[in-house]
This record gives structure tokens, sequence and C-alpha cells, in this order.
């Protein structure tokens, strides 16, 4: 009895309004001639028998047929009170709810819904209510994803995030390219699956890409094989969406679509698609000014010439690395290298070959080292290496081998061959000091040793080198 009671309030649930409203009017008029054609067969029968027509009994029957009449409207009442507070004060009131939250707290942590009317009512009011349900969970879905991204210390904490997001989706596997429009090249940022394979083509020249190239959305739904470089052609289909920011494209996502055409067509999908535009409208503008910072940072941080790091990051750096060091006990090495008789380079070529010798150098030092060694730029033609995690002793053992590199090298100029030599000096933290300036001071003094030995040398500190107490 219950369950049946249940799927009649169900199947009225999803009757439209106009039915709704239809139902309950036709049972009050059935109700209102069911309950005239009594009266009128009561009073038909009291006329055909008198002898029952006595006051006493006509009062008993009006009086019942009155209690009758009254309950009946009493229960429609009750009735259509009941209807219209779940049919449109609910719905309405939940509407009304759920925007005053979006308004007044719009990164509050986000809860699951009941959809009660989403769930049960599928008239007009029903229909509307679910619809701005939904609406809303967006707006705060992709508010809570943009605070997020915000809060990302960097660009590959945003592509992950964003990938996750659109795998949520379930569209289908996702590859994110980041795009360099100074180099105009595109690399992998982010992939679903590591078994991705990708077409080579568009990463050396980013305008193989038709979605950077025009900035236009790329699918295969409305244009069969729209793109060349697509790897996978004839066996998924595939959408392929830029985010632009200041009319430039930042990175395309590509979305691996299986199944038919007519199936990825379908509303669901296309809704979905909706909303992984809707992520990368919300990411591209945290994007650009993530990397317009990181490009400020680097300026700062990096010598434009030689493009290592200066002395404004080393200073940023030193404490927390030599913090380490200390903890693992190890060994820091510390080289300080200087190009001899650089200034008759400049004197005699002049200041542009200086710069290339200069620039040719950096490359040529930091491809001596290790990628975890570091090699900053430490004023003019000096530069510092840092070699971490070193055995004691090893250090002049890499600063000979730099130096015998140097003496080797052809730099190759418009105005020629120029070979030249390098003087190092060379000091270890915590052997020689704990304090890391003082090593770099060390490594100096080593530095000008090895420039009063004759150059083209490699001179490790020593103690009777140091004869001042400041540094």
């Amino acid at each position: 009895m219950r369950n049946w009671i249940a799927k009649l309030l169900s199947f009225f649930l999803k009757l439209s309004l106009f039915w709704k409203v239809g139902f309950i009017i036709g049972a009050c008029v059935l109700v209102n001639f069911a309950l005239t054609f009594y009266f009128y067969f009561l009073l038909e029968e009291i006329m055909n028998n008198p002898s029952l027509a006595t006051q006493k009994e006509l009062r008993l029957y009006f009086e019942l047929s009155l209690l009758f009449l009254i309950i009946f409207i009493f229960i429609f009442l009750i009735w259509g009170a009941l209807a219209f507070y779940y049919m449109v004060k609910r719905p309405l009131d939940r509407m009304r709810q759920k925007i005053a939250e979006l308004i007044t707290n719009p990164r509050a942590s986000m809860v699951e819904m009941e959809n009660i009317s989403c769930l049960r009512a599928r008239d007009e009011i029903g229909s509307l209510a679910c619809l701005v349900e939904n609406l809303i969970q967006q707006f705060k879905e992709l508010e809570i994803y943009r605070h997020l991204i915000e809060n990302d210390e960097d660009l590959m904490d945003i592509y992950t995030r964003l990938g996750k997001t659109l795998e949520k989706l379930s569209l289908g596997a996702i590859v994110i390219y980041e795009v360099s429009n100074s180099a105009n090249t595109m690399s992998v940022v982010y992939k679903s699956d590591e078994d991705l394979e990708v077409n080579p083509e568009p990463l050396f020249n980013a305008d193989h890409c038709r979605a950077k190239r025009t900035g236009e959305v790329v699918d295969s739904l409305s244009t069969p094989s729209p793109c060349k470089y697509y790897e996978y052609q004839g066996v998924t289909n595939h959408v392929c969406i830029p985010m632009t920011s200041g009319g430039k494209v930042l990175a395309v996502v590509e979305i691996h679509l299986p199944g038919t055409i007519t199936t990825l067509k379908s509303k669901k999908i296309m809704e979905k698609l909706s909303m992984a535009k809707r992520y990368l409208e919300e990411t591209a503008p945290v994007l650009e000014s993530k990397r317009y910072a990181l490009a400020l940072k680097e300026q700062t941080l990096k010598d434009p010439l030689t493009g290592l790091y200066n002395r404004r990051f080393l200073e940023g750096i030193l404490d927390n690395l030599t913090a380490q060091i200390l903890r693992r006990g190890t060994t820091l090495g510390v080289l300080m290298c200087d190009l001899d008789y650089f200034k008759s380079i400049n004197d005699k070529y002049g200041h542009d070959i200086g710069d290339l010798i200069l620039k040719e150098l950096a490359n040529l030092l930091v491809s001596s080292v290790r990628k975890s060694d570091l090699v900053v730029r430490f004023g003019g033609e000096e530069f510092l290496i840092l070699l971490i995690d070193m055995k004691e002793g090893e250090s002049e053992k890499v600063a000979e081998k730099i130096r015998r590199k140097v003496e080797e090298h052809e730099f190759k100029t418009p105005k020629g061959i120029i070979r030249r030599t390098i003087s190092i000096g060379c000091s270890e933290f915590p052997v020689d000091t704990t304090h890391i300036w003082e090593a770099i001071k060390f490594a100096d003094v080593a530095l000008y040793k090895a420039k009063e030995l004759g150059r083209n040398k490699v001179v490790r500190f020593q103690r009777e080198f140091w004869t001042s107490e400041e540094y």
C-alpha cells in the first residue's frame, strides 16, 4: 500500500504544473457535482416520503451533510496548501537561499546539494529550480577552483590542478600544452595518461597547432580531421581548446573523446565541454599573471647577458642551501672563476665581442658541472660555482677539469678565434669555515693567489692566505 502511494505521489510530482493545477481543480469540480447530486436526491427522497420530513430528521440530515462538506473543503485546502508549498514555494525558497549563499559567501566550502526539486518535481517550476541550483553549483565550483589556483605556488601546480579538474568531467584523456610565444614552441605540461602519444611537430613549431595559430576551438565533431598532427586520427575524436588572454594563446588543452559522433553531440557532452571551457576561462588570467610575475622575478634574479643567476639570487638561497649541507653532513665546494686578460679582449676587439665571450664562457661552465650545481655571475668576468653535496677534497678536481676545458676551448667570434685561460680559487664549506660568505671570500682570496702565481691555475685556499679578520 505504501509503495503504491509513493508511486502515485511520484507520478503526480512528475506531471506538468498545468496538469497538476488542472487535476486539483477537476477534483474540486467533481466533488462539487457529487455534493449537488447528493443534496438533490436527499431532498427528493424527503419530498417523496413525508413521514420522514420531520424537523428533527431534516436537521440531522443537513447537519451531517454540512459536516461532510466542511471535511471535504478542509481536506482540499490542506491538499492545495501542500501542493503550493512543494510545487511553488519550496523550489523558489531554495533558489533564493542558494543565490543568497552565493552572494554572501562565494568562497564557502562546497557541500553536496540535496537537489530535492531536481529529483522529485518535474514541472516548470521544478525544472527552473533545478537549472538555478545547477548554475549556482557551477558558480561555486568555479569560484573555489579560481581561489585554489590563485594560491598555487607555481605554474606546474596550476596545470596539474586544471588537468585533474577536467578529468572529473569524464570527457576523456587530457593533454595540456604550454605555449611559449617568444620561442614559438609548445611543451607538454600535463598528460592524464603517460602512455598517450604526442606528435612532436607542434612542439618545435607552435604554428603547426591550428588551435594555437587561430586562437579558436578546433574539434573533429563539426569538421572531420581538422588537424593532421593529431596522433589518433580515425581512432578517437578530439577537441582542442586554446587558453587565451590579452590576445595571446597561453596554452592549449587537447581532449580525446571516445565514442561516436552522435553520442558526442549529445546534450550531456556539450554541457561538459561548455563547463571545461569555463574552467579554462577562469585559468587564463591567473596563468597570465603568474607567468608575468615569474618573468619579472627571473629578470631581477638572472643576469640578462648570460642568463645565469645573479648575486641577488645567491643572497636569497644561501641560508637554506648551507642549512641543507650541514644537515646532510656533506661539503659545498666554492669555486671563484675569473677569465684571464678579459680586459684586453674588450680593448682589442670591442665590448660586443667581449659579451659574446662571456656568454659562451657561461655556457661552458654550466656544461662542465652537474645540473644540481649552481653557476652564478658574480660580477664582471667573475663567476661563482657552488658544487653541492661534494666529498671533501673533490672540489679542486672539478676546478681543474674546468680549467683544462677552458684552456682547450676556442671562442669563435666574427673577428676570428680567440683563446683564453681561466684562474680558479677554491674553498670548501664547512671544511674551511662554517660561514658561507667567509667561504666565498676565501675562494676569492685563492683566486687572487692563482693570478699572482701566473694565472691559468687552480689554487686551493690555505689558512696562511688569510690575513684579515673581516670579510
